[in-house]
């Protein structure tokens, strides 16, 4: 039973190969008379070359793509600043490997949470593209 499955096995293997002999383009058929060649016909006078036509005149109109959905994304940190009348926060992330400092502009929703913040609180702030949406004290 071994062997006959081995047998298959190869033949299945050899037949796989040969199909790739078969996908070859098709050469030219070499029985067809050659066609009269393009010489015989009465040689044209050169034509003098056409001035290149300025660009504007093929100006295409770029497709106009949607603007990029507006990135969301979560923030943590320390209040280190806070302007309640500019609509202004600045938070600040410490972690192991880099520290940075983030000043975002307040939406209309969340400027209702900044009465209960104050500086030096830790947040969680949600940020849509360059505002804030939300503000969450954490402690």
């Amino acid at each position: 039973m071994k062997k006959i499955l081995v047998l298959l096995i190869a033949l299945i293997f050899a037949l796989s190969l040969t199909g790739l002999a078969f996908a070859q383009a098709k050469p030219e058929k070499a029985a067809e008379p050659a066609k009269p060649a393009e010489s015989a016909k009465p040689a044209e006078v050169a034509k003098p070359a056409e001035p290149a036509k300025p660009a504007e005149a093929k100006k295409e109109e770029p497709k106009k793509e949607p603007p990029p959905k507006p990135v969301v994304y979560r923030l943590g940190g320390q209040v280190t600043a806070l302007d309640a009348a500019a609509k202004k926060i600045t938070i600040a992330q410490n972690s192991v490997k880099q520290q940075k400092k983030v000043t975002l502009a307040v939406g209309k929703k969340a400027a209702q949470d900044l009465a209960g913040i104050n500086v030096g609180d830790v947040v969680n702030v949600w940020v849509t593209g360059k505002s804030v949406t939300s503000i969450k004290k954490i402690f």
